[in-house]
């Protein structure tokens, strides 16, 4: 198993939302949604309703890219994180139970929500961090491919 570089898992840590950027049916779309990372199994974790227009284009097309990113007002202080991997809706109930497991343990409020568990199968992330020289890039792959 490739662990992620520590900048990385630093970085994930003290963030909790992605945005998400899909493609189908001719049509482009971007949303936010609260994430709980799962290290072990290389992927985040979200809810949504599949009903919802990112929903419905997740499920025609499973392919996504997103970023998660604070808004720090100097330029030298940017960091963010890019990402690319493959999303679907957890219907195993085990997979459910555990995905679950981790998403309330980092949002118990989330508790009682009726949406369906998500999983996004991470290939690549790129955390560009100015904080450490303009520009710099720390990248990881996923050997597993995502």
């Amino acid at each position: 198993m490739s662990s992620l570089p520590e900048p990385i898992r630093a970085f994930l840590a003290d963030h909790h939302v992605l945005s998400l950027a899909m493609h189908a049916n001719g049509t482009t779309w971007a949303a936010s949604a609260f994430f709980a990372h799962d290290e072990q199994a290389r992927r985040f974790l979200f809810l949504t309703a599949t009903e919802t227009l990112h929903g419905q284009m997740l499920l025609a097309n499973a392919d996504v890219a997103g970023t998660v990113a604070g808004q720090p007002l100097l330029i030298s202080e940017v960091c963010g994180l890019q990402f690319r991997g493959s999303v679907r809706v957890l219907e195993d109930p085990d997979e459910q139970r555990a995905a679950l497991d981790l998403y309330y343990a980092r949002f118990p409020q989330a508790r009682g929500m009726s949406a369906p568990i998500w999983e996004i199968r991470l290939a690549q992330l790129k955390l560009t961090d100015n904080r450490k020289g303009f520009g710099n890039k720390l990248l990881w792959d996923n050997p597993e491919g995502g």
